[in-house]
């Protein structure tokens, strides 16, 4: 699951857009959730909550704030996430660019020149971090994203495996197996029973944590110390 933020005050145009990645999704086999904003401001505030999506597509041109300056917001969360830009005007790509933009698509062409810029978006976001794992349960099937894991949970005999984008999955491993198993540096174990995606914490207060979800969890009094400077030289680290 890919997700995709559109962002124009034109709602004709989010239509369009939406459309043509429908169509993208349908040709590809690739699944968007697509989340869409007509007022820049609410995506702000999105982001201050942090919801970061993989592909954020903004136009340009909207009033008090534009594509650029929301392009320079987005960039304050995430390096990653992949920016195209929309535009009528061809002369504006030069400043796109600044804003580390992968793509410039003038929105005369956007049935002509989208799906490239999504397959390049694609291609970045796997060069980028494209570690996965498949999950399955009876005959259902995920292929799910290390970086969309948020908390694995172990409740009774089977763990709860909280997503980004898919909720929650559960699996019949053992916490420690899927722990081994995914061998990644961005999971701690906060306790026995549940370790965390170090990414989407925001907050440790006492002996919980908070997740950019809202979900909050217990932190085990022998892993606090542990947890604690883990978070600090993370944070330190995407200061600098």
């Amino acid at each position: 699951m890919i997700n995709v933020v559109v962002c124009d005050d034109n709602i004709n145009d989010i239509n369009i857009i939406k459309t043509e990645l429908d169509k993208y999704s349908m040709t590809n086999h690739v699944d968007f959730k697509i989340g869409e904003f007509s007022n820049p401001q609410m995506l702000i505030y999105e982001l201050e909550d942090g919801k970061i999506a993989d592909i954020f597509i903004l136009d340009v041109s909207m009033p008090n704030i534009d594509g650029f300056e929301l392009a320079d917001r987005i960039r304050k969360y995430t390096e990653t996430s992949v920016i195209i830009f929309l535009t009528s005007l061809e002369d504006q790509a030069i400043n796109g660019y600044k804003s580390k933009a992968l793509r410039y698509i003038i929105k005369l062409n956007i049935q002509r020149d989208l799906k490239e810029a999504m397959n390049s978006a694609i291609e970045e976001l796997s060069n980028i971090d494209g570690k996965t794992i498949t999950l399955h349960r009876y005959n259902d099937y995920w292929r799910i994203l290390y970086k969309d894991i948020m908390s694995v949970t172990r409740v009774s005999r089977q763990l709860v495996i909280t997503t980004n984008s898919l909720g929650d999955i559960t699996d019949n491993r053992g916490i420690k197996e899927l722990f081994d198993l995914l061998n990644d540096n961005r999971f701690i174990f906060v306790d026995r029973s549940c370790f965390v995606n170090i990414d989407f914490i925001t907050q440790i207060n006492g002996y919980n944590l908070k997740l950019t979800n809202g979900q909050t969890l217990p932190i085990s009094r022998r892993s606090l110390q542990k947890v604690k400077q883990t978070l600090v030289e993370r944070w330190e680290l995407e200061t600098k």
